[in-house]
């Protein structure tokens, strides 16, 4: 692609793309690069898959293709967004790509995008100009059209082309189920009465900032320029207005919440976030209490998080230090909790930090019944929640956050959190729903694969393995410690957030149900599956298999020594393997303190153990075997070594 591709003057009515070339990203994706690295990979004929969620390749050259073309757009509307390269499509057999020019005589095609395409619920062809926009880059020997989808604000979704919604799933166009349809248009009529545009008592124009309006306008015209700059609140009231900042010279929540100039004097608790630092110990803890329009609090809320995260460090890659969370999701909790809490509950956001623990984000308000999955009828309660389903109490104001790339696409933020976990970046998240004008979101510091998954997988590894036919992957291991967490969370009466094909282990999950290591519970529907795991995997006490070989003496018997004798029955039963007593040692310290290991108290058990383990071989109830022990299935009663 030659340079003139960034430099070339389009028609006024070609709504085009940022000049900057750090704009035209959307989920990281990088479209000059991505489109450059497809016309290197047609030169060089060398494989280069660029397809994804976010990218799709038309060659637009007969009728189906942009019928198929039209079903993107769509389903990019109601998704995520994303970017369509015209002119290029992918060989059938996957081993390339075809360069069929796009041709400009089909521009007015484009241009029809924005308001004779698709309809809403009402039948009407909204103007979608602000969220569909194209441009022509030089390519081989002609040219491409790229067209950038933004998605629909929540509050207008969904959207439908020939009368079907079509929604983004990985890398293909499918239809949204009736059921979600239905979801959406409840939640729309819900928004008729929203709270953010309610009128502030007491509050006229003189109480909003110029400069803070302005400072909107700027970053309303990056890229380009469609609205003016104020000189005063009068000639404001125009825009105030349209932005549903203002409504007959009165001020909306939302208008003081973005553009107030003191917000907290009208709106109170509203305005307040209270951070606090190791809460349990007041001589070392620290606390800010912070009150602010909402932007402000975004960014003052993430610097308190940020700058005491970093005092509890987790060490890799030979000694580099990193925070116990990512930037990218401290972010994303805060301005999560700012834009969806109920702006209708004079109440303040908690934030409370335990170093090496845990972040809890204490929010106003409640989870819609649509979101929940809550079934305690049987042995195994299920505790799950929803995401993807449109849950935003303040649609307008997610609207403005996203012009100040504060939120990303709504919906999202549970995904995140998922995939943050799945990645090992985190421990499993959860929700304490117990409070009911109240969301406690827990971030776990951590990883979801730590010592206390990786010696469960170890002792069963044969008997998965018999089941899944091949060696366990670190995908598989992901999936089944959020399964296996996500149970024992739900015991405890927290909400996890339900694991789907949309976080991307769609195939793994498959495998696994096909292998019988997960099973579907009775709380399941067909748009939402709920997992859990094969019942075996899920036993921790073996005590009545136990009695059975060693008779009822076991019963007596110290509760450390029982811990011993379940932890070695597993290994025995299930993987079929020894074990020393240096590797049983840490899952009974895991199982007795914790995984904050104090090292007298680690040694002192480690001796307890081997003497343990050598007084239930010389009862012959273990067997020495391999340079570990095994259980003795052929035992025959005799004398006890243990006593209470």
């Amino acid at each position: 692609m030659t340079d003139t591709a960034e430099k070339r003057l389009l028609p006024a009515y070609c709504i085009s793309f940022p000049r900057n070339r750090k704009q035209i990203v959307m989920g990281k994706i990088n479209i000059i690069d991505t489109v450059s690295a497809i016309e290197a990979s047609i030169r060089s004929c060398e494989i280069c898959d660029k397809k994804n969620s976010i990218i799709e390749l038309k060659s637009l050259s007969n009728a189906g293709e942009w019928k198929s073309f039209h079903e993107t757009i769509c389903a990019f509307l109601n998704t995520d967004g994303g970017y369509i390269i015209c002119g290029i499509k992918e060989k059938n057999d996957k081993s390339g790509y075809v360069f069929t020019p796009f041709d400009r005589h089909n521009e007015n095609k484009l241009i029809e995008l924005h308001s004779t395409v698709f309809q809403d619920d009402s039948d009407i062809y909204p103007n979608l100009t602000e969220n569909i926009s194209f441009d022509y880059f030089d390519f081989m020997t002609g040219s491409v059209a790229v067209v950038k989808v933004f998605p629909l604000r929540n509050d207008l979704k969904f959207i439908r082309y020939k009368g079907k919604y079509y929604e983004r799933k990985m890398t293909a166009d499918v239809e949204i189920a009736p059921a979600r349809v239905t979801q959406q248009k409840e939640y729309k009529a819900e928004l008729e009465y929203a709270k953010e545009i309610s009128i502030v008592e007491g509050a006229g124009l003189k109480d909003l900032s110029l400069h803070k309006i302005n400072g909107y306008i700027e970053l309303i015209n990056k890229g380009k320029r469609n609205e003016t700059l104020k000189a005063n609140l009068k000639q404001a009231k125009s825009f105030l207005e349209r932005k549903h900042f203002s409504k007959d010279e009165t001020v909306t929540t939302l208008g003081m919440l973005v553009v107030g100039s003191d917000p907290f004097h009208f709106l109170e608790y509203r305005c307040e976030v209270d951070c606090y630092f190791d809460r349990s110990n007041d001589v070392s803890g620290d606390k800010q209490f912070l009150k602010d329009d909402v932007l402000t609090l975004m960014d003052d809320a993430f610097r308190f998080v940020w700058g005491h995260i970093k005092i509890g460090r987790s060490y890799e890659g030979g000694g580099k230090s990193v925070p116990e969370y990512s930037e990218e999701l401290i972010r994303e909790i805060v301005n999560n909790a700012l834009a969806h809490r109920d702006y209708a509950i004079n109440k303040f956001i908690t934030i409370n930090i335990e170093p090496s623990k845990q972040i809890e984000i204490k929010n106003p308000g409640s989870f819609k019944e649509r979101i929940k999955i809550t079934d305690t009828r049987t042995d195994i309660p299920v505790r799950r929640l929803i995401p993807g389903i449109p849950e935003s109490k303040n649609p307008k104001l997610a609207d403005v956050l996203k012009v100040f790339d504060k939120i990303e696409s709504q919906g999202r933020g549970m995904s995140a959190l998922v995939n943050a976990a799945l990645d090992n970046k985190i421990d499993i998240p959860y929700y304490d729903l117990k409070d009911s004008q109240h969301v406690s979101l827990v971030v776990q510091s951590g990883k979801l694969v730590d010592e206390s998954i990786e010696y469960w997988l170890r002792s069963f590894n044969n008997y998965i393995y018999r089941h899944l036919r091949t060696a366990l992957t670190d995908e598989h291991k992901q999936v089944l410690a959020y399964f296996r967490k996500s149970e024992l969370l739900n015991k405890q009466r927290k909400y996890t957030i339900l694991l789907s094909e949309s976080n991307n282990h769609f195939h793994v999950i498959v495998q696994l149900k096909e292998a019988g290591i997960i099973l579907e519970h009775a709380a399941s529907t067909d748009d939402n599956p709920v997992y859990i795991l094969n019942r075996e995997l899920m036993k921790e006490n073996f005590i009545d298999e136990l009695i059975q070989w060693y008779g009822e003496q076991i019963l007596a018997w110290p509760e450390t020594t029982k811990t011993v004798l379940n932890i070695i029955y597993r290994y025995s039963v299930y993987n079929e393997t020894s074990i020393r007593p240096v590797e049983v040692t840490p899952e009974v310290y895991l199982i007795e303190n914790g995984k904050y290991i104090d090292p007298k108290r680690y040694e002192s058990l480690g001796r307890k153990v081997r003497k343990i383990i050598n007084d239930l071989s010389e009862m012959k109830i273990l067997i020495n075997k391999e340079k570990g022990f095994i259980l003795n299935k052929e035992y025959k009663p005799g004398n006890t070594l243990f006593a209470n």
